[in-house]
This record gives structure tokens, sequence and C-alpha cells, in this order.
């Protein structure tokens, strides 16, 4: 009865696994660990070892080496048990000498076949090692059919076992090399010759993969292992030894479809654009040719997962797949895997543009072509994908719109290489996104410069506000007609230690994506709500004071609790405290009107900010429980009675003032636009004419010099 020790980690599935070869026949051992695997193979030497490849003390690859390299170790049959699946991880089992793997979860019907199966070839071998000493170095390699050609006499001798194997219809007496080619597909089999010949010229060894047809059609894949060797007396003998691996390629090419092929939509994924696209550029430029990269990526797209469930984003990214299909002309992925089987040679005609899918909800297509002709070709084919994305995506009936922002660049030179192609084809991308969405980018030289620059910020940020870098400044609010200060807004300055003064335009988005910005708006609303308490003790000031709220902060949930905590430790009272807050917040934000509603509790003001420059719906205002409008400098700067900019205010101002809300016009910089918006019947007015964003101290002195300028004017009149 042969013995099987069973090398297996999980106790589980060694039982089970034990259990199993039991009723099949097998006498079993079962160890835990690499360390107990190698005493008890001393104790008993197994027939077969079933190998763990991950296990807690000795990795199972190491031990399968170590037993290659004993003598009494070397030819029993190791069967790897491993749920890798990667390309790597096969050809690793191999290179350490296992007999063959096993991927988890096991098929234990089909296990007790393959243990048969190996048992059998491994007995075979032993035969075959004792009976002809100049076969020994070719059963190490293969333990099934075997032939042999005597170079001297010219005379070769099939096997039974290849007859079987090759269902050769010759009789032994007939066997010539004809009838192996024969059988050879068609495809395979000069190069098999080939590879005979190259073997009886040179004296080596080599090897050969090939597929054999049955007379019922049927096929088979091969490997034939072949090898010059001497005998005694001198003669020649070229050996060859065939087994097949038909059921190890099926593996190999699910392998290769699991690491190289997507998933959810069958396109090809991020490695094999990456291996295609590395092969293909230094081809494409010997042909005079370049290569375009065109990155799509789905706009919002958390929001459909979101609101419907990852089912229908699934449903959605195989239908972008689908479409996508519809403007190029991808190969089949059966032709793929045969090749990658074969081969990683991929070089090809992709004229007509290759789809993938680089991961999450961004797809790529690859493009070659002539370089005058290329961008052209690149920009109609980035022009049709933003076309695709005009019809509604459906999932179960109802309807969804998605948008997408494309990316292109394009291969300078054969040394071009794909991550480098992929990373400007990025880059152009987030330029898409950041400049308005659904748009179209092509890469160029000043992004680099522009991303250089954001990462530096990003990393000086995380050191400005430790360092004291940051500060704040303010800008006064007044009433309309009155002139008196009504409150300030807070904003935000970098003063750079090497670089000087730092716009809020070049580091507040970088906040905004890396998340910074709630660290620093916490400490611009802490600092605010101090200083604005000092102002009041000195009866310097009276109103509020006003702070923004990002998008990123308004989605902590303990927003509420930060706001709260900020005028406890500040001694701030909450009615002196108003939060700006975008049209871009509340929309994306599904407890927005929960949340406001819980600040305005606390006696809280909310102003909603920018009005006009996001999606300026005027449901906001009756949706949202507000207290205050401010209109956006764009609808102020260079306003006259009789523009469209004083009708849209007027619209405006009516309708909020019959909500009881507060109106502030923002960015006043001259003294007609103060009289219009006056006019208009704003409340307030904020802007440069009034005074600029300044600091702490100097907003005391400018306070000091505002009210005695106001008592003057009184006093005259």
């Amino acid at each position: 009865m042969p013995l099987v020790l069973v090398v297996e980690d999980n106790p589980v599935e060694r039982a089970l696994v034990m259990r199993i070869l039991g009723v099949a026949q097998f006498a079993v051992v079962g160890v835990d660990c690499g360390q107990a695997a190698l005493e008890q193979i001393q104790r008993c030497e197994p027939d077969l070892i079933l190998l763990d490849a991950l296990l807690p003390d000795i990795d199972g690859f190491d031990i399968c080496e170590q037993l290659r390299k004993q003598p009494h170790t070397r030819f029993i049959p190791i069967v790897m048990l491993t749920g890798l699946d990667d390309v790597a991880s096969v050809d690793r089992a191999y290179q350490v000498g296992a007999t063959d793997f096993f991927t988890k979860p096991i098929n234990h019907s089909l296990l007790v076949h393959r243990i048969r199966y190996l048992l059998r070839a491994s007995s075979a071998a032993e035969e075959l090692r004792l009976s002809r000493k100049s076969l020994a170095s070719a059963q190490r390699i293969a333990k099934l059919g075997h032939w042999e050609f005597n170079l001297d006499k010219n005379r070769v001798t099939i096997s039974e076992e290849l007859h079987q194997l090759y269902r050769l219809g010759s009789t032994p007496a007939d066997n010539t090399f004809k009838c192996l080619l024969d059988v050879c597909h068609e495809d395979d089999r000069s190069a098999v010759e080939q590879t005979i010949n190259d073997a009886i010229r040179e004296g080596g060894s080599t090897r050969v993969e090939h597929r054999v047809v049955y007379p019922d059609g049927g096929e088979r894949v091969m490997e034939m292992h072949l090898a010059v060797v001497p005998d005694e007396d001198g003669t020649r003998h070229l050996m060859g030894i065939s087994m097949d691996i038909t059921a190890r390629k099926e593996t190999e090419r699910e392998v290769l479809r699991l690491a190289y092929f997507d998933r959810l939509t069958g396109l090809p994924n991020r490695s094999l654009l990456e291996l295609i696209l590395d092969q293909e550029i230094p081809r494409a430029h010997r042909a005079d040719l370049s290569v375009a990269l065109i990155c799509i990526d789905l706009d919002r797209f958390s929001r459909v997962n979101n609101a419907m469930g990852h089912s229908a984003g699934d449903a959605v990214l195989r239908q972008v797949a689908q479409r996508l299909g519809r403007i190029v002309s991808p190969p089949a992925r059966q032709d793929l895997l045969e090749r990658l089987s074969l081969t990683m040679e991929l070089s090809g005609d992709w004229s007509e543009g290759l789809a993938g899918r680089l991961g999450a909800d961004a797809y790529g297509v690859l493009l070659t072509g002539e370089p005058a002709q290329l961008r052209d070709r690149a920009r109609a084919l980035a022009q049709a994908v933003r076309h695709l994305f005009q019809q509604a995506f459906l999932y179960r009936g109802q309807e969804m719109f998605v948008t997408a922002s494309i990316g292109i660049s394009y291969s300078e030179s054969a040394n071009t290489a794909a991550e480098i192609l992929l990373q400007q084809a990025d880059m152009a991308l987030r330029e898409a996104k950041i400049q308005a969405r659904n748009d179209i980018r092509e890469y160029h030289r000043g992004l680099v410069t522009r991303v250089a620059t954001e990462m530096s910020i990003q990393s000086d940020m995380r050191k400005a506000l430790r360092r004291g870098e940051f500060q704040v400044y303010y800008q006064p609010k007044v009433a309309l007609p009155s002139g008196k200060v009504t409150g300030f807004e807070a904003l935000i300055r970098w003063h750079h230690p090497a670089r000087g003064r730092i716009s809020p335009v070049e580091f507040i988005n970088v906040a905004e994506e890396t998340g910074q910005i709630v660290e620093i708006g916490r400490w611009v609303l802490q600092a605010s709500c101090y200083q604005f308490r000092q102002w009041l003790e000195q009866k310097l000031v009276t109103g509020r004071i006003a702070v923004n709220i990002s998008a990123r902060q308004f989605r902590e949930t303990n927003v509420v609790a930060t706001v709260l905590t900020a005028l406890e430790q500040s001694g701030l009272a909450p009615q002196f405290l108003e939060l700006e807050i975008t049209e871009g917040v509340l929309m994306a934000e599904p407890r927005a009107s929960e949340i406001i509603a819980q600040l305005r509790g606390y006696g809280i003001s909310i102003a909603l900010d920018d009005f006009g420059t996001g999606y300026s719906s005027l449901s906001y205002l009756t949706r949202f429980p507000i207290d205050t409008l401010k209109i956006d400098r764009c609808f102020i700067h260079d306003i006259t009675h009789e523009s469209e900019q004083a009708a849209i205010v007027t619209a405006v101002t009516s309708l909020s003032h019959r909500l009881n809300l507060k109106v502030i016009a923002e960015g006043v910089e001259t003294e007609s636009e103060l009289q219009v918006v006056s006019d208009l019947s704003c409340d307030e007015v904020q802007g440069y004419l009034v005074c600029k964003p300044i600091a702490a101290d100097d907003m005391e002195s400018w306070l000091r010099g505002y009210v005695s300028d106001a008592r003057r004017q009184r006093s005259v009149n």
C-alpha cells in the first residue's frame, strides 16, 4: 500500500485529505509543519509527499529544494499544495523540483487520481532507472513514454508507453521518426523536427513542447526532452522522453488568465497592458510608428456604488467594457492566452486599438500609428469614448448617467517605458478632472512641473502647521448703507520659510485631496474663534467671525463635535460663529441638512458661500436651514445697473429677503460696484474696497482707525 505524507498546517484540511486518501486505499501520515515533515521523511520514506507551500516554520518551497538535494529523497514525487495562483509561484514550484502543483481549494476526487497518476509515473521512472543506466539523466526530467535513436546504427526504438501516449498506429518494427512527426500538429511539426536535428548536431540536451493530434481529432500537449547519451562502447544514442502536460498547460492558461485579465470585464488588465506596451513601443519606433495611450476614468463613480450598491457599479463597469469593444477591435482573449502560454512575445498590429481595464473605474486604450496621424486618431478615438457615455447605463431597468475624464500620452522614442507612458497619461487625466471633468487633456511637460510642485507642497504642508508657518488673515464685512463693521471672514495664509507667501489657490486643493485640510481647518477654526473672543473682550468688534468648512471637513463624522470643541476651548459663544459652506458641499454630503440643523440648534449661523459658481440651485435656499447667502464676486465685478449681472443679483436678493436670508456681495473693489449693490438692496459687502485680508495685529489697527473715521464722519454730518 503506497504511503503518502500530507504536510498541511490547517488541521481541518489535513484531516479531510488524510481521510479521503485512506478511503482510496493509501497509507497516510500527516504533519502540520516543515520540521515535522523533515523528521517524518527520515523515519518512513514516503512514496509521495503532498506539501503545502505556506507553512508556519519552513517555507514549502525550501523543503522541496532540500529534499531534491538528498539522494534518498531526490526522486520522491512532491505535489505542492498552494492557494497562490500567480505565475511566479508556479514557476518557483517547478524550479525547486516539485513534480506537480495543486491549487486550493482542493478537488479531492481529482487529487486522488492525480496521486495515482504520479505514483504510476514514479514507478515507471524507477523501472527505467534500474533497467538502463543511460536513461537515468532523462528520467529526472520526465517519467512516461520514451524513445531512443541509435545514431550510429540509424535505428529508432519506441517504448510501449510512448505508443499509447501518442496513439501511434505503427508496430514497433515500423518505428521511424516519421511516425512521430506525422501525429504532431501541423503548426508544431517543423519545430519538433528542427529541435531533434539541433540536438543531434550539437550533441546536447534540449526540450520542446508540441501538440499531438489523435485519430479522433482530439489534441494533447506533450513535453519532449532530448539528450545525446553515449554508451560505454562509445555508441551515441539520442534519448527522448515525452510526457502529457495537457492538464498542466490548462492550469497554466488559467493562471495566465487570472494574472493578465480582469475578472469582472474580461479585458486585459494593467499587467498585460504594461507587458504589451513595453514590447510594442520599441517595435513601433523601429517601424517609424508611435504609440498613444488613452486613459479613461469615470467621474464620481463612487456615487453609483453608494446610491445603488456595488452590483450596480459592476454592471456599469461591464457595460463600459462592452461599449469600448464597439470602437476598438481587440484580439480574442483565447488567442492572447494561447500566445501567452507559448511565449511572452506579444508585439503585433495594434493600429485598431487594444482596450484594457487599469483598475477600479479606470480603463486604457493602446493605439499605434504614424506619428503625423496618430494625434488626430487618438483625439478622435477619445471623442468617440466620450460619446459612449452620453447613453444611459442600465441596471434592473433603472437608468444611470456617468461621465468620464480622459488623458492621452504619446511615446517619444523607443526607450519610452510603459510605466512612463502610463504616468504621463495619468497626469493628463488628472488635469482633465481638476479643470472640468468630462473632458479630454493631452500630456505636456508643464504637468510634470505642476505635479512636482504639488508634491513639494504636500510634503512641506505636513511640517507647516507644526512649525507655525500658517497664519489667519481677516477680512471685514460692512453693512449697507451704514458702513458699520458686522463681522469678519477668516482666511488662511501660508508663509513658507524658503518660497515666501504661497497662495491658497496653490495649496488648498492639495490639502483637500490629501486630507490634510481636516487638520488645517481645525486649526483655523480654533485660532479664529480664540482671536474673535479676544476682540470681543476688547470691545473692538461686533457681529460674527465666519470660517470656511471644506467638503472634506464636512464629511468627517465628528464635524459637529469638532466645531463645539473649538468654541469650548476658545471660550467663544456659539452665536458669534458663522460657518461658510459651498454648494458643492451640500450636494456631495447626504447628511448635510441634518448636520446644518444640529449646528444651528447650538446657535451657530450658516452661510452659503460662492453662490453662483456651482450648481446655483435655488432649491438649496429652501431645502437647507441657512442664514446668509454670499453672492460670488464673478457677479459683482464691473456690475452696472443695466447689466445682466444686476438682474441676477436683484432676483437672488429679492428671493433671499423673502426667505429671511441676509445677502452679502463678495469682491467689491470699486465705488461704482459698491453703489450698484447698495442700490440692489444687498445687506452687506466684503472686498478690497473696504479692506484686504490682513493679519490680526494689523486688523486691530485698521479697526481703531476705521471707527475713528466713522465717528469723525458722523460729527461732521
